[in-house]
């Protein structure tokens, strides 16, 4: 795989030579990092509007994993770098309190092979291109790894086994965030769950077992980083209002396109958090099913009907399989190309 990173990194360097360059006042052609920090900080350049596409990769870790996040920045143009976190928790049954017991707090190194995926990719592109590793948060992992109907019911019969386990996941977070600090990221993307309607039968369950680990593992991220996305995730299900998540920290938010049943814009999402927005497109719809005119037109539209603080993207991870085509025309047109 040696081998394929290094056409990988041959290859960004071939397209960043073919790209059109972005200038500054002074004429100064512009790094991709060097436009989103100027975006950040309100400053815009003519038709160029940043653009932001990720998707789950074949490999987890390893330069298996590192070869396959530099070959989609190089492919695609996308202004920045998402790396995935992908070291998921074993599945296990829980039936039982004793099953429990089976969940122990990590080893202070458990993260690092996906420390080692970002630091590589920050050695690699981090000089020209901003790098946010995804941290999940510590319900996500605990879903994942025991399911949502034993959540449910686990909160409702035993809860403090339930913020035993969030405890233990939320430590080797911490741990995880300050690593990834240590290395050179710029923010993370910080993806949250447990908002959703499916876990209104369980009395205050947002605020007991999603607010104060989520709020704990997000502060830490924001702290001495300039790029954060705060993700509102609805893999699992709508939600009926988003108001909970306003004084949830970072730079940008990416909201689902739907809320209560009804379209939830850019537009909307900034009057809401009073901060730049990520999306516009549905990761289902025209950027993986259409034509690339197609894909064309419909960025024409998001970038007409949201003129906001925007960057184009998905309101969560596209499909591997979504046609290059599409996205690179996604791009170039976001770009003003």
């Amino acid at each position: 795989m040696k081998k394929n990173l290094l056409s990988a990194v041959c290859l960004l360097a071939i397209c960043a030579s073919c790209q059109q360059p972005v200038k500054d006042s002074v004429n100064t052609q512009l790094t991709k990092r060097e436009l989103m920090q100027d975006f950040l900080e309100g400053k815009t350049h003519g038709d160029y509007v940043p653009t932001a596409y990720f998707s789950h990769f074949p490999a987890r870790v390893g330069q298996d994993a590192v070869y396959y996040h530099i070959r989609h920045l190089a492919r695609t143009g996308i202004d920045i770098l998402k790396v995935q976190f992908e070291q998921h928790q074993p599945k296990i049954k829980v039936e039982t309190v004793a099953d429990w017991q089976q969940i122990q707090p990590l080893p202070r190194d458990y993260y690092a092979p996906t420390v080692a995926v970002v630091k590589e990719v920050v050695d690699i592109v981090g000089h020209e291109t901003m790098v946010l590793p995804t941290i999940y948060s510590p319900f996500q992992v605990l879903r994942m790894q025991i399911g949502i109907p034993n959540v449910i019911r686990w909160a409702k019969e035993d809860p403090d086994q339930v913020l035993r386990v969030l405890r233990i996941y939320t430590d080797a977070l911490l741990n995880f965030a300050r690593d990834c600090k240590e290395v050179g990221v710029d923010g993370f993307f910080t993806p949250t769950q447990g908002g959703e309607t499916i876990y209104y039968e369980v009395p205050d369950f947002f605020e007991r077992f999603i607010r104060p680990f989520d709020m704990e593992i997000m502060n830490e991220c924001n702290a001495g980083t300039q790029c954060n996305i705060l993700h509102i995730c609805d893999w699992e299900g709508p939600y009926d209002d988003l108001s909970r998540f306003v004084s949830y920290p970072g730079q940008i938010v990416n909201t689902p396109n739907f809320v209560d049943g009804k379209p939830f814009t850019p537009a909307d999402a900034e009057r809401l958090f009073d901060r730049i927005t990520l999306g516009g497109l549905d990761r289902k719809g025209v950027i993986n099913k259409g034509t690339p005119e197609e894909v064309v037109a419909e960025v024409e539209r998001v970038k007409k009907e949201n003129t906001g603080r925007l960057i184009i993207g998905a309101e969560c991870t596209i499909d591997g399989k979504t046609p290059i085509e599409n996205i690179r025309a996604a791009v170039r047109t976001a770009h003003g190309k």
